[in-house]
């Protein structure tokens, strides 16, 4: 019997189910582009950029071009020195991110804004998951 290493046989796995996957994906992709979007078709999309006093809470949000949806995004924060932050919402929206935050610091202004990594496409639904019989 021929021992192979682990890592060596996952490797093959990855490799054989990659191929079968872009294959897919490519097929699949929103659009019926029938490509996978490449780096370049990415688009950072940043939002309104807001000074929170301290004590304060802001908001921003980051909305992406037309015709393309939000693959992923955050926030970024800056005061020169040590941020005190307290964010309290970080999520998707429809067209791109929202975030809130709240200054923590008594004494320091922050600059906050939120992102977006957009991406070719347009926006679906997933079907709701059948219930669990009992």
């Amino acid at each position: 019997m021929r021992r192979f290493a682990i890592p060596a046989l996952v490797a093959v796995a990855v490799l054989a189910s990659g191929t079968t996957a872009a294959a897919r994906g490519a097929a699949d992709q929103p659009g019926g582009r029938g490509t996978v979007p490449r780096a370049e078709d990415y688009t950072w999309a940043d939002g309104a950029h807001v000074v929170i006093p301290p004590g304060r809470t802001g908001s921003s949000e980051a909305v992406c071009p037309p015709g393309q949806v939000p693959t992923g995004g955050g926030y970024n924060a800056f005061d020169g020195g040590v941020i005190d932050l307290m964010v309290r919402t970080n999520s998707p929206t429809s067209d791109g991110w929202h975030a809130v935050a709240r200054n923590t610091s008594s004494t320091n202004t922050i600059e906050f804004w939120a992102v977006a990594i957009c991406a070719p496409g347009t926006q679906t639904q997933a079907p709701r998951p059948a219930p669990l019989a009992p």
